[in-house]
């Protein structure tokens, strides 16, 4: 056994290895820290490995502690591509693929290594040489070894390559996480391209000896710069984990980035969109790609709401510059405001609904105040006059003035049912509603077709009104009906052959207050009739029927039967 100082930088660097191992077990889980210490696992054994191997006297002893280095040598790369991987929050299916390739290529490396007595591919020659007054293991490469170093700085090569990818953010902890990372690879990196070259001709392996240097960097940067706390993948979460869906573009308006979200909202999946042009991917979305290329003109941040599906999306498009005011790109954002519009839309029909109310109400206290009212005074002058007179012609207008009251206070109830009225609408076939309400009037009806239109219970007392205006008013002595349907649309004529309604009050028919004739009403029947219909999102009008009689035209959606 032999001792030499060269062995106190082997040493050290196992120290500094452990210390920095001691710490990463000591934290808890972050991404990449398991594959970092095995990492740093392997720099210890690949350093304490030199380090017995130098103090070694004989060639059968330092062979096999050359042996045992390559133990670490292999797995290194291997740990250190995944710890980017992880580290960077690159895909998992990548991560499968490399661990069969680099898995094998590994062993069989190390297998070859160590049956190297047999075929020499590794180590063509090996002998005991003297350097600096030090005996060290001295050795030609075979193929092999040229083969593994290529595949060795390959996986370097490509960590070093996504570390520097993943770094795209421009905050301070981001870049000095970048250089130490990349001061820590490039030490060890250009010992060993020392060592292999023999530019520097020297008793131990420069690589073994940069562990040292690497540990302390990565010690600074654990406890310094947040190392594996603040890491990319952090910042990828966050992107992929948004609730709005969010494209980035290239200056070009070539995509650059689309989150998950997005992928859902457009149909489209990330690894397909990114590199082509924003109009590309809109096509199946033509409302979007008119509102982008409407905004993307603009030079400020623009918000506009568009609709897909049953979906309501509020649209961002805003511009991104470099750090000299420079436009690098542009941010595209989908916020789901679906549930916003939703209670926003039903604010506004509540809104109308007190509207229709305070209307209503404003009804209401008309008649009371007014037409209930003078037929109230009217039945107190005919009580009045009878005492009088005992004239029982006086008691018939008494008596059609409380029927008049009594059909005041019924419109009062459908005014009130029509405002409060909040059922769902619901299929009603036409023909049914008509034969029912024939019925309960005591009239003969003719109807022609049928459809089944959307509405509530309501209608039976809007055909109810029609008809008994036209038997009572109009004295008709028929009514007939017809039913048709066109794109989901009904219309239902009720046409009597009665008096008909003259011209002049035709067009304020559906006014409240509005009547004619000789049982003129209280004016709220066709009011109530207009109101209802119109809550069913349909129409109604009126129109002569010639030669004789009237036509009243309902329009109402319908569905297929």
């Amino acid at each position: 056994m032999q001792f030499t100082i060269y062995q106190i930088p082997l040493l050290l660097s196992s120290i500094v290895s452990a210390i920095v191992i001691y710490l990463l077990l000591k934290r808890k889980p972050s991404p990449g820290s398991r594959c970092l210490i095995v990492c740093m696992a392997c720099a210890f054994l690949w350093a304490l490995s030199d380090l017995f191997n130098l103090g070694s006297l004989t060639l059968s002893s330092k062979l096999f502690w050359d042996n045992v280095s390559y133990i670490a040598i292999v797995i290194f790369p291997i740990a250190w591509i995944f710890f980017v991987l992880e580290y960077s929050g690159k895909p998992k299916n990548l991560n499968k693929i490399l661990i069969i390739f680099t898995s094998c290529f590994s062993f069989f490396t190390l297998l070859a290594v160590w049956t190297n007595q047999y075929h020499h591919l590794f180590r063509n020659e090996i002998f005991l040489t003297e350097v600096s007054g030090v005996i060290v293991f001295g050795k030609t490469y075979g193929p092999l070894f040229w083969l593994f170093i290529v595949y060795f700085y390959l996986l370097m090569i490509i960590g070093v390559t996504m570390l520097f990818q993943s770094f795209n953010l421009s905050n301070s902890i981001n870049r000095k996480q970048k250089i130490t990372f990349i001061l820590a690879i490039f030490g060890t990196w250009a010992a060993s391209l020392l060592h292999i070259s023999k530019i520097i001709v020297s008793p131990v392996d420069f690589t073994s000896i940069s562990f040292s240097i690497m540990g302390v960097i990565l010690l600074i940067g654990i406890t310094k710069y947040q190392l594996l706390d603040i890491v990319p993948v952090a910042y990828t979460n966050v992107f992929k984990n948004m609730g709005d869906g969010i494209i980035v573009l290239g200056r070009l308006n070539q995509i650059i980035e689309i989150n998950p979200c997005m992928e859902e909202i457009i149909g489209i999946e990330n690894n397909r969109a990114c590199g082509k042009k924003i109009d590309q991917i809109l096509e199946n979305w033509p409302e979007l790609k008119k509102e982008y290329i409407k905004l993307s003109s603009k030079t400020y941040p623009v918000k506009t709401t568009l609709k897909k599906g049953k979906k309501t999306y509020e649209l961002n498009i805003s511009n991104i510059f470099d750090s000299r005011n420079f436009l690098i790109g542009y941010l595209i954002t989908l916020h789901d405001i679906t549930y916003r519009k939703r209670i926003e839309d039903k604010l506004v029909e509540s809104n109308k609904q007190i509207d229709g109310l305070n209307d209503t109400l404003q009804i209401v206290n008309k008649i009371l105040r007014h037409d209930l009212l003078n037929k109230l005074a009217v039945m107190k002058s005919a009580l009045w006059l009878y005492e009088e007179n005992k004239d029982k012609s006086i008691l018939d207008k008494l008596d059609r003035s409380i029927d008049g009251g009594i059909e005041l206070i019924g419109r009062i109830g459908e005014l009130e049912s029509l405002i409060l009225n909040k059922e769902e609408l619901k299929p009603i076939p036409l023909k049914k509603a008509i034969e029912e309400v024939s019925a309960t009037i005591h009239f003969p009806v003719t109807i022609d077709g049928d459809a089944t239109v959307l509405a509530d219970e309501a209608l039976f007392s809007v055909f109810e009104n029609l008809m008994r205006n036209a038997i009572i008013h109009g004295k008709t002595d028929r009514i007939k009906v017809e039913i048709s349907s066109k794109k989901s649309i009904s219309k239902i004529k009720i046409i009597d052959y009665g008096k008909g309604i003259p011209s002049s009050v035709m067009e304020h028919i559906f006014e409240e207050g509005a009547s004619f004739g000789e049982n003129k009403g209280s004016g709220l029947g066709l009011f109530i009739v207009k109101k209802t219909i119109e809550r069913y999102g349909g129409t109604i009008s009126v129109e002569e029927n010639k030669p004789k009689g009237a036509v009243f035209i309902i329009t109402l959606r319908s569905i297929k039967g």
